[in-house]
Order: structure tokens, then sequence, then C-alpha cells
């Protein structure tokens, strides 16, 4: 195998390790909208406080005796969700009608661990953390509200020391935003320092059959200014960032989903917690606000559909996986042309191997040149070898010697790493946004390939799965590596040959098929190109004829 290749899988085996991933955009709150559910006042009820634990932000203090759990039912066409008064005031269940599960249920965002979402919080007088679980009723007994036609409110109230505190829902049709508004009756009487929390604690549940891969994407965030809050989450202990400044949104994500709340006004502050708990990361994050500020903000629960994400603004879209930084803007490029595409042509099978013929075409001249740089190096090795033994004993002199060598006959030793060096960055784009991108989720190819965000299984044999693409693309860079051997290279040029692709068949097995579906076409267009499009040797060239020894 030539050291080129060998250079561009370690990078994208780089990629794979590191699996850099990024949340999603949501757009600028709306205005408040008015309410449809008649609200009523709630009872004072009677409280008492302990300090909240900071590694699970917004699920802690007890505030007293809950009362009777209430419950309303919305749905908009795209969710439906479960609306409780227990927790906070949060949502004990939320559906996505439009995307199931491998068990063939339908996605749920909601579980055990996140079910204290939306608690709002604050700092009392007397300097105790307060989180408000307790003590919310509807003000309305209506048990369900669609809002596939028009718009719905839902409003909780409760009190604390006398106070009347609301929480005001708003759901739109055939949107995943949902307005939030949280009012205090005279917080200055009972909020110290003017400022209260919206938080959301543990994260969001898998959707996937493969939950290693699944958690390696799951993350916490807040954006500050252009900075963004993004801890780890590590087995056995609790890292938590924290930090005071213009904040535009904190969120939580899995592979394909995310929840993020978004401010009208930028809060004041945040702070990210990741844990893990049954080897799941779990990511709670808390956005400070003060009570001066408008109280309403976004929140955007669903699918990290980069449209919708994109249309939302506030550089949400920061946090999708769309490859390194600097590369990013090439990333959004692909995920926007891959669904342009789709819109004409409704297979992302065939569209991603009509990528895979186009980057081809875009890096044919670099292919090339790379090609008939390699194709000269292999026509001095004959040369370099007979070099090697007259100076086997004088390493300065052999180096000597291959450097004259290379000067009259025109060949550049780098000349075939540079150009695989620019073709780099689009490889590895295409990489992290097809392992990862929504888009091909449940997409169907033909026969048996259902799924190209998932292995092609095309059978089980002894319970292990038997994928046909990871052998297609391994064969077809065999073949490629093949063609590239430098003529007399040895035992340790095969040996590293069939390493290396043993090695890439073990990484990619388990990859989406949209991925290895990718790669293999890319891989026969590359032999096509080595074996047929790229000048042969002229005639009477050392790769025809070795000259003999002297």
């Amino acid at each position: 195998m030539n050291r080129n290749t060998i250079l561009a899988f370690a990078l994208i085996a780089i990629v794979l390790i590191l699996t850099p991933w990024y949340m999603n955009a949501v757009l600028p709150a709306s205005e408040r909208l008015p309410g449809d559910l008649t609200p009523r006042v709630d009872r004072p009820v009677e409280r008492s406080v302990r300090n909240e634990n900071p590694a699970k932000l917004g699920t802690a203090t007890r505030l007293g005796p809950a009362l009777d759990e209430q419950t309303v039912v919305i749905d908009n066409g795209l969710y439906t969700a479960t609306l409780s008064t227990a927790n906070g005031g949060s949502f004990s269940s939320f559906l996505l009608n439009n995307f199931g599960r491998f068990d063939s249920t339908s996605v749920n965002t909601i579980d055990k661990f996140n079910k204290n979402n939306l608690v709002v919080g604050f700092v009392s007088l007397d300097g105790e953390n307060i989180s408000l679980n307790d003590g919310w009723t509807l003000a309305s007994s209506q048990k369900f509200a669609s809002a596939t036609e028009k718009q719905r409110s839902v409003l909780l109230t409760a009190q604390f020391q006398g106070y009347l505190i609301k929480k005001l829902f708003t759901f739109y049709p055939n949107t995943y935003k949902i307005g939030v508004e949280i009012s205090f009756e005279q917080p200055e009487s009972f909020i110290s320092r003017g400022q209260y929390t919206l938080s959301w604690s543990g994260g969001l549940p898998p959707s996937e059959k493969n939950l290693k891969d699944d958690f390696t994407h799951f993350k916490g965030y807040a954006y500050l200014g252009d900075e963004l809050l993004e801890p780890k989450a590590k087995e056995g202990q609790t890292t938590q960032e924290k930090q005071a400044g213009k904040t535009n949104w904190t969120a939580v994500k899995t592979k394909y989903f995310v929840s993020a709340i978004i401010p009208e006004t930028p809060g004041v502050g945040a702070s990210v917690v990741g844990t893990m708990e049954d080897k799941r990361p779990l990511f709670s994050t808390q956005l400070r606000q003060s009570t001066s500020n408008s109280g309403r903000f976004i929140l955007y629960m669903g699918p990290l559909e980069y449209n919708r994400i994109r249309a939302l603004g506030l550089d949400l879209e920061k946090t999708m996986d769309l490859g390194w930084t600097i590369i990013r803007p090439l990333g959004r490029f692909v995920t926007w042309s891959l669904v342009k595409m789709h819109n004409a042509i409704p297979n992302y099978g065939i569209v991603v191997i009509l990528f895979a013929i186009l980057v081809k075409i875009l890096l044919n001249p670099l292919t090339k040149k790379s090609f008939q740089s390699t194709r000269k190096m292999q026509e001095v090795q004959p040369e370099i070898q007979l070099l090697k033994e007259k100076h086997k004993n004088d390493q300065q002199k052999l180096s000597k010697a291959q450097m004259e060598l290379f000067k009259e006959r025109g060949v550049n030793p780098m000349g075939g790493c540079l150009p695989m060096l620019l073709q780099m960055p689009i490889l590895i784009t295409f990489f992290s946004v097809f392992r990862s991108t929504i888009e091909f989720r449940g997409a169907p190819f033909f026969g048996w390939i259902t799924d190209l965000s998932t292995p092609d299984t095309l059978t089980t044999i002894a319970g292990y799965p038997l994928n046909v693409l990871p052998f297609l693309m391994g064969i077809t860079m065999f073949l490629q590596q093949k063609y590239m051997a430098v003529p007399g290279g040895g035992t340790q040029q095969k040996v590293m040959m069939y390493f290396m692709n043993v090695f890439f068949l073990f990484i990619f097995y388990s990859f989406p098929s949209g991925l290895n579906l990718y790669y293999s076409v890319f891989n026969i267009l590359s032999i096509v190109q080595q074996k047929y499009l790229t000048p042969a040797p002229p005639k009477g060239s050392l790769l025809v004829k070795k000259p003999k020894k002297k």
C-alpha cells in the first residue's frame, strides 16, 4: 500500500476516533401569542427547601407535598406531547410522529432521566437554591389540545410565598418550535439578585439500536457570545462548565435529535454539567436570565435536520457534525446539496452515487497528478534498488545519489502526497456528514439496504451480522492499492497492504451503509481512473523494461 493512501485513511481513522459532534441551530424567540385556555389562580402551597445537587441541574429541591398530577396532551401533527404539572411543569412524554425506532415505536425524547425538563429555579432572599418542582397546576381542566391547524396555549401556575409564578406554553402547527414564557409577580420580593434559571436535566434518551455509537454523539452545550461551553461526560465523575455573559442558547443532543432553549433576550449566564450513568452520557443545562428581561423563550425539540436548524438562526448549526471547524462551510454545503438533490431524485442511495461521481470529477486534476507522480516514482524504483545495492554501507552517499537521480528524472518524492492532502478536507467532510446525517435515517436504497444510516446487514451467521458493503469497500480499496503498488516492493509492502485492508474493514464494518456505499463507489471510480484514464508509461520506460546490472 502506498504511503499517500495510508496517510489518507489514517486521517479518516483519526476523525472516527475524535468524532466531533456539535449541536444545532435554533430560531430567535417569537413574540408571545395570546393563550386560548382560560387561566385560573392556584391556592397558596406551603414549601420547605433544601440545596440542590449541582450535578443534576433543575432536578432537586422538593418544595412541599406534591399536588395531584394533571396532564394535557398536545398534538400538532409533527409530535404528540404530554405536558404534566409534575416535575416542575415539564413534558412527561414527547413522541415524534415522523420518526420511528428500530422496535417500531415512535421516538420519545423524554424518559426517566430527563423528566425534570424546563424546571424554573432561583436563589431566594435567604440564600437557598430553589427549584420549583412541585405545586404547579394547570389553569384549565382540558385534557387535549390540537395545534394541527392553529396555535394553542397551555398555562401552568404556582405560588411561592404567596406570589404568583406563571409558565405559558404556546404550540404552533407544523413546527418543532414551542413558545415558553416565564413570569413572576413581584420577583424582587422573593428572588435574590433578580435572576432565575431555566434548566434541562438528563439530556435526551437514545433512539438508535447501536447504543454505543449513539452515545458518542450525546452532548450538552451553552453558547455564550462566540464561545461554546461543551463539557465531557466521564465515568465516575461530574464535569461542569459555568460562565457569566450573553447567552444565546443552551442545548442537549443525541445523534439525530436535539432539545434547545433559546431566550428572546440573551441570558446572563449558563452552566452545563456532564456525567455518566449506566454507561450513558447525561448532560444537563441551566440558563440564567434576569427578571428584568423578557421571559420569553423558544424550545426547539426535534430532529437535527439541517434546513430546519439553519432556518432557526443563532449559529446552533455549529453543534452539528459537519467536520472540523476549518472545513465546516464545506460540510454545510454538502448537507444542503444532499437535500436539494434528494428533492429531484427521491432515493438517497442514488444521490450518494451521484455525489461520488461528482466529487471524483471535481478531484480528477489532483488525483491524476498524484497518479502520474506515483508512476514516475515507480519508474525509478529499479534504479533506486541498484543504488541501494551500490551504497548499502554508506547512507549519506545513497541519499545524495537518490536526490541526484530524482533531479535528473524530474521526480518529486512528495508529488504524490501533496495532491492527496489537498483532497483530504473533502474526504473528511463526507466522512463526517454521511456518518451522522439524519437524512439517511430510515432511507432505503434497494434490496436488503433498507436504511442508509445503519449497516447493510444481509443476514446473520451464528449470531454475527453479514454486512456486504464493507467487504465491497475493502475489495475495491485492495485493488486500488494493488494498481498503485511499487514493482518489487517486497514482502513489507504486501504485508502492509493486507494489514491496512483488514484494519479498515474492521473499522468500517459497523458504519452506516450510506458511508460505505460512498467510499465503495469512489474507490471503483478511482480504479477506473487509474487503469483506463491515466496515461500508461511511455514505451521503453523503466516500468516496462528493467535496467540491467552494470
